[in-house]
């Protein structure tokens, strides 16, 4: 018998409700009374609903056959010895075929006391009975071959015989489960709607669970608080008990809540294994007889222990006798825990499956589910549903409490409630969360809000030399509290955003200032430093916490931390190595006293020339004093460091000399990047065996170094820009990843460029490199910069083409001027990303002789003689960034056509290109063309239709612009620099720039191009182009009018004196001189050398507008909340590329235009 499956089977719909669950089609005088009848008392006691054919009259037509089948999730077909004897019987094969066909019935074919080859061969017993009933007679021809047909068709389904399964009743059992697992998977998901992102982690489970397996397996789902680990095992729990109806099964749930109660756990004890014996009111000591233990073991079981969270809970549940808890129950058991606490699943060997956060998709979805009854929230409410998504991270609990909580709410609701949710407490997630906390002890708690407060993102390695508890991290660590999280720096310590909420909440009780631990707030930490608190209440504090990209100025006197004996952790910082404005200011003589307890002190911009005197460093694990402008030295004292495992003093300009490290065994991180007053290193930054990372960039004054770094655990290296240093210190390390010798003269290579580890980064600089080096690493980046190589003959040899070729995911070949030919194996050396830069002497590149699917990104700039395209480019089937820029090309291949993934196309500064082959318009994936400053280009052929950036920016000579510029949807159009005089270009754009913002799709669009008038369709303008940046506008007064605004479109006309400046423009919507209605930001844009004028406009259809702070401002459009009134609008420039008032002050804006867009 053949064991497929019909065909149509995968055609039903999961949304069809049945009547019966199984149509049961058999010959009467065969199995009625017996088999059948059998089949049927097995069914009923699995409330399988039934429809037997002979419930049927004999008379009813085929057409009510059809339908019965149709309300029947799948058929049961028995056959027997006689069964093709009925007409009755072929007629129903008949008609299930037929709705196997149709509408994809499902079937189950039987053969009892027959053999299947007898119902499906051609001259088997039923074809017999079919050619006695039918002959071959032209009129019954026809019915002879449907029934045949029909038979082959049900019979080849996957079914059951009684050939293999002799024992009627083990047939039946195998027919019943069958029945069962198929129902099932025919079945819609139980309120699927709320299980949002399960099956992915259902099957993970069902990977550990290996039902098929005969062993005995514990199962730990382990995750933090309102992950939906109970829903998880309640979604397994259910699939397997439906299924397996031989197992006991158990489910026992909130076992901690249920343990703080009197003999809590006790009465669980009792009630499961009453239920898993059959027996009532065992009570606890009765589990101790060896009999009961006995049939225990004989037992199969599948049980659930929900929320398990101590040691002993587990010991109860398992009767005392951990190590021999696999012998308690039968062989094939399974039981799942679920627990916060990972250290409790270690005892038993258990396989643990750990239960993350939902994705961004999945977060979506269910919020849509709570907050709108919908998969996705509506388009209008999608920004504010990702605002309140934030704040969940991922937490299935908190995105249906707050979607809960913000269904069937108006905006302004949102928007209040969204503004609150960081600071006040939300009890039901909480509640929840805190249980983990509760649970902790002691020292384990202090650790657990220091960590949350202040050292999530710390690296694992700080923090246990912080705390010389080794222990404590990993107990938090097993106990869902935190997470362990690898990058580029190691190991680092990750908090949930919920848990790190709860945790100031919890610092926050403490309702008076001066006795609170920890603090974060910017107005508590002004009132505490600059008031009398300090000195006569802040002997409680342990830390503080102020980002200094959000504090205004502060100035400390120099007694500001006088009395704060606790103070353990100081921080005053910028994030993501951001560097602004001083905000503390100390005293002129500086601070005269520090806490000698810190073991934390990050001071970004620390403004004394040292340290206090009176301060002992000796406890800090952590020193970061960055950017601090005047500091010359850290101290004037001597200081045992031995506690120091971080030491950050970059761009401290005026740093002359570095605390001295000989007693710093512990540490691992030394930055001093930028510091360019220091003149040396001391010599035993070479022995700080545990160093790890040690970054010297642009010390520029640097003039030695150890002879030796000695660190065997030294990974990153970096060296650029240190013109003074000449010689590289060897490396003992064999874990080395980066050493980065950019822009640094050194004169002989260490051999350590020969043991970078596999997937490591190398970059070297140098004239003194003359051959392209024998690496035979495979490295993620490889960087090779002014060189005096002139090929890379090294890899040519044909030998080397099979396996002893190195691997670059990226190789960086930059200014290296004599260079004039690459190894004809380059394409096969990179995988992913090859840029040539500034080699100018390269006029060809090696052939690409056949398909590569690996690189995706090329980018050739400056190759100034480069005259063509390699030959054979179409070969690079993956390719999606394609770079050539400043060449000596005339035309593109008329391959190109045949990058399929090609995305983005740059093609700047080739002043020598003419002609764009007619068929790049079948680059369908092509979203970028930029051909700035090229200025031989006199037309453009028909554009791919998916085009969204085109810069025709310097083309001094084109023409027209492409025939379907109309269709195209475009984000951004830059025509500076293009011809005015005698051409329809750009102004067929401009003028059409209003209608093609409404219709377009995409938020926002910008157009550039030399002019110095606004156009006339903009409604309002500034009354002169004298440098006016700004302009009043009387709002449109409340009207019907006003539901058809789609966005507002922006122009300004400007110019910079010196040229090549990147900007963007914002503009700020205000209500007299202080009140801000909204603002708006556009995406950046540049000048070219001419320093004409230019008008440079866009469109934003973000009709709320943002604040300064980038948040939303209100529920309802700006323009309604104010209407009737004037606001004015002040454009003002800001700098792509970082603050340099010089290049400001060169832009002059002449006049600007607003409208709005209906």
């Amino acid at each position: 018998m053949s064991s497929s499956s019909s065909s149509s089977s995968h055609r039903v719909m999961d949304n069809v409700k049945w009547e019966y669950d199984v149509f049961v089609c058999f010959r009467g005088t065969d199995t009625r009374n017996g088999f059948t009848s059998h089949l049927m008392e097995a069914l009923s006691r699995e409330q399988i609903k039934v429809f037997l054919d002979d419930m049927l009259e004999k008379t009813e037509c085929i057409d009510v056959l059809i339908t019965l089948l149709r309300r029947s999730a799948l058929s049961i077909v028995i056959f027997s010895e006689n069964f093709a004897d009925s007409s009755w019987c072929l007629d129903e094969v008949a008609t299930i075929s037929q709705s196997m066909e149709e509408f994809g019935h499902r079937v189950l074919p039987v053969f009892y006391k027959v053999d299947p080859s007898e119902v499906t061969e051609d001259f088997g017993s039923y074809a017999n009975a079919i050619e006695r009933k039918y002959g071959a007679r032209p009129p019954k021809f026809w019915d002879r071959k449907r029934r045949l047909d029909a038979l082959k068709a049900v019979a080849n389904c996957a079914g059951h015989t009684s050939q293999a399964i002799k024992i009627d009743s083990e047939l039946i059992k195998a027919i019943v489960n069958d029945v069962l697992n198929r129902l099932v998977d025919m079945s819609p998901r139980v309120k699927s709607n709320i299980l949002i992102g399960m099956d992915a982690r259902v099957s993970g489970v069902e990977r550990l669970l290996a039902m098929n397996e005969d062993a005995f397996r514990i199962i730990g789902l382990w995750g933090m608080g309102g992950v939906g680990k109970t829903t998880l095992a309640r979604v397994c729990y259910q699939r397997y008990t439906s299924l397996t109806k031989e197992i006991k099964h158990y489910f026992v749930r909130n076992i901690n809540q249920t343990c703080e109660k009197e003999n809590g756990m006790e009465g669980i004890v009792t009630k499961l294994y009453s239920t898993l014996l059959s027996e009532s009111n065992i009570n606890f000591d009765d589990l101790d007889v060896s009999y009961r233990r006995s049939r225990l073991s004989r037992l199969k079981v599948f049980l659930v222990f929900d929320d398990l969270g101590t040691l002993s809970q587990l010991e109860q549940l398992l009767l005392g006798d951990l190590l021999s808890s696999t012998h308690l129950f039968a062989a094939g058991s399974r039981i799942i825990f679920t627990t916060r606490n990972r250290m409790v699943l270690g005892n038993v060997g258990a396989r643990i499956y750990h239960v993350d956060f939902l994705d961004p998709d999945e977060s979506l979805q269910l919020f849509g589910i709570h907050a709108f009854g919908r998969c996705l929230p509506p388009d209008d409410w999608m920004e504010l549903s990702h605002r309140a998504l934030s704040y969940c991270k991922g937490s299935p609990l908190a995105i249906k409490v707050f979607g809960g909580a913000l269904s069937d709410k108006d905006k302004n609701y949102w928007l209040s409630f969204l503004g609150d949710m960081r600071q006040i407490p939300t009890p039901g997630i909480h509640d929840v969360l805190k249980r983990s906390y509760n649970a902790l002890g002691v020292e384990e708690k202090r650790f657990f809000l220091d960590i949350a407060c202040f050292f999530y993102g710390t690296v694992k390695s700080i923090l246990i030399q912080y705390y010389h508890a080794h222990y404590v991290l990993e107990n938090l660590i097993d106990k869902s509290l935190c997470i362990c999280v690898r990058d580029d720096l190691g190991e680092r310590i990750q908090v949930h955003d919920l848990l790190r909420e709860m945790a100031w909440s919890i610092v926050n009780e403490e309702t008076k200032l001066e006795n609170r631990t920890r603090l974060k707030n910017i107005d508590d930490i002004h009132k505490l430093l600059t008031t009398s608190l300090s000195t006569n209440g802040g002997r409680a504090t342990e830390g503080i916490y102020l980002d200094l990209s959000q504090a205004n100025e502060m100035r400390l006197e120099a007694n500001a931390f006088e009395g704060m004996t606790s103070l353990r952790f100081l921080r005053f910082f910028y994030p993501r190595n951001e560097y602004g404005t001083i905000k503390i200011h100390v005293s002129y003589g500086g601070l005269h006293i520090l806490p000698n307890s810190l073991r934390w002190l990050i001071w970004h911009k620390f403004t004394a020339k040292s340290l206090p005197s009176t301060f002992s460093p000796d406890n800090l694990v952590t020193l970061s004093l960055r950017g601090s402008p005047v500091m010359e030295r850290c101290w004037k004292v001597e200081a045992k460091l031995v506690n120091l495992v971080w030491l950050d003093l970059s761009n401290c300009i005026n740093l002359v000399a570095i605390p001295d490290l000989s007693w710093s065994s512990n540490l691992e991180y030394l930055y001093l990047q930028g510091c360019k007053s220091l003149t040396e290193l001391p010599c035993n930054v070479g022995d700080l065996d545990k160093l790890t990372r040690l970054d010297l960039s642009d010390c520029t004054n640097l003039r030695s170094l150890p002879a030796n770094l000695n660190s065997k655990c030294l990974k990153d290296v970096r060296l650029s820009n240190c013109p003074k240093i000449t010689s590289c210190p060897e490396i003992s390390s064999g874990e080395l990843e980066v050493l980065d010798l950019t822009e640094t003269p050194i004169i002989a290579l260490p051999a350590a460029i020969y043991n970078i580890k596999q997937g490591g980064w190398l970059r070297l600089c140098g004239k003194h490199i003359s051959n392209f080096l024998p690496i035979s690493a495979s490295l993620k980046v490889f960087r090779l910069c002014h060189t005096a190589m002139r090929e890379m003959d090294y890899y040519n040899d044909d030998d080397r083409q099979q396996g002893s070729l190195p691997r670059f995911v990226r190789l960086e070949l930059v200014d290296n001027p004599q260079l004039k030919s690459l190894s004809r194996n380059i394409w096969k050396m990179v995988s992913q990303i090859l840029i040539l830069q500034d080699c100018q002497a390269i006029e060809t590149l090696p052939r690409i002789s056949q398909p590569l699917t690996g690189l995706t990104e090329l980018r050739i700039r400056g190759c100034r003689n480069l005259k063509s395209f390699p030959t054979g480019i179409n070969h690079l089937k993956s390719l999606q960034v394609l770079h050539f820029t400043g060449t000596d090309i005339k035309s593109l291949p008329f391959t190109i056509h045949e990058l399929d993934q090609l995305s983005t196309l740059v093609l700047c500064s080739n002043k020598s290109l003419e002609f764009i082959p007619s068929n790049i318009h079948k680059l369908v994936k092509l979203s970028h063309l930029i051909l700035m400053g090229c200025s031989s280009i006199k037309f453009l052929p028909e554009l791919p239709s998916n085009l969204l950036n085109l810069d025709v920016s310097g083309c001094t000579l084109l023409q027209a612009l492409p025939s379907n510029i109309g269709r195209l949807r475009w984000k951004e159009l830059y025509f500076e620099d293009c011809p005015q005089e005698g051409t329809h270009l750009p102004q067929e754009v401009v003028l059409n720039f209003h209608n093609h913002a409404v219709c377009n799709l995409h938020p926002q669009g910008v157009v550039q191009h030399s002019g110095s008038e606004i156009p006339k369709w903009f409604a309002y303008k500034s009354a002169n182009y004298k440098n006016d940046s700004c302009m009043m506008v009387q709002l449109p007064p409340n009207s019907t009018i006003k539901r058809l605004i789609k966005g507002i479109a922006f122009g300004v006309v400007c110019s910079s004196d010196i040229g090549h400046v990147a900007i963007s423009m914002t503009c700020d919507c205000n209500i007299g001189t202080a009140t801000a209605v909204a603002s708006w930001s556009s995406p950046g844009f540049g000048f070219g050398m001419t320093q004409s004028d230019n008008v440079y406009m866009w469109y934003d259809k973000n009709l709320l507008g943002e604040t300064k702070q980038g948040m939303l401002a209100e529920a309802e459009p700006w323009y309604e909340r104010y209407d009737g009134r004037s606001v004015s609008f002040r454009f003002t420039p800001k700098l792509e590329d970082g603050e340099d008032s010089e290049k400001l002050k060169s832009i002059k804006i002449k006049g600007v235009g607003v409208s709005l867009m209906y």
